[in-house]
């Protein structure tokens, strides 16, 4: 019994520091008990009391209130990025050299490529030359023999006139064939006023020429066809 008591004082003693923190509570009294109350009822009446005053503490207690705390949205992180601009094509230019020689249509005007001619022969060359440079060539213009055979021709000639970017002349030379057989070539370029040489080709650095074929065959004696007379 005195065990029981013990901890009924206990459970008093709790439920009073339980009492001092709770907020603006009024103190009540203690219930007065009457006399010649036994120790069980006295027991009884305790636990009732400090049950009811538990109840009352709790009630007053604050209670915890779980406050849901919003997940913080990730912000996203804008990466700058670098404007690109579209590369620029490259644009066509006109920048042609000043001279330069181009194949005409036709080029060879006259003696194709390994015509047969017989020993000393004379002939006429004609090559159709396009000024393809950015220059006039002017009467001071020369044509000129470059290299390989000249074949007794004349080894420079002034231009007969003026050409024009994009324009054609024709330039003939006159030849003699070689005395002895064989392949023949004369190789010949254009000259401006300053001595510069200048061609045909990718680079205007290739020269244009006459070849030949030279036989031991007499030269042919042409035949005259005469015309019948008109009759009256």
């Amino acid at each position: 019994m005195r065990h029981k008591i013990s901890q009924v004082l206990l459970l008093i003693a709790v439920l009073s520091v339980l009492a001092g923190c709770r907020p603006d509570v009024t103190s009540t009294p203690e219930p007065s008990l009457p006399p010649n109350f036994s120790e069980e009822e006295l027991l009884q009446t305790s636990v009732s009391q400090v049950t009811q005053a538990a109840l009352e503490t709790l009630a007053f207690l604050p209670t915890s209130t779980t406050t849901s705390t919003p997940t913080a949205v990730p912000q996203l992180t804008q990466i700058a990025t670098i404007a690109r601009s579209a590369t620029p094509q490259p644009a066509p230019t006109n920048d042609l050299p000043c001279n330069k020689a181009g194949a005409g249509v036709p080029f060879d005007i006259t003696i194709p490529d390994d015509t047969t001619m017989y020993a000393g022969q004379e002939f006429t060359k004609t090559w159709r030359l396009v000024n393809r440079g950015s220059c006039k060539w002017t009467r001071l213009y020369k044509l000129v023999f470059f290299s390989q055979n000249s074949m007794s021709a004349q080894q420079e000639r002034f231009l007969s006139g003026e050409v024009l970017p994009g324009q054609a002349i024709d330039l003939s030379v006159s030849f003699y064939a070689p005395l002895s057989p064989g392949q023949y070539q004369s190789n010949w370029m254009l000259q401006d006023q300053d001595g510069n040489l200048f061609g045909i080709g990718f680079n205007a650095d290739a020269p244009f020429y006459v070849k030949i074929i030279v036989t031991n065959n007499p030269t042919p004696t042409p035949t005259i066809t005469l015309a019948p007379s008109p009759t009256p």
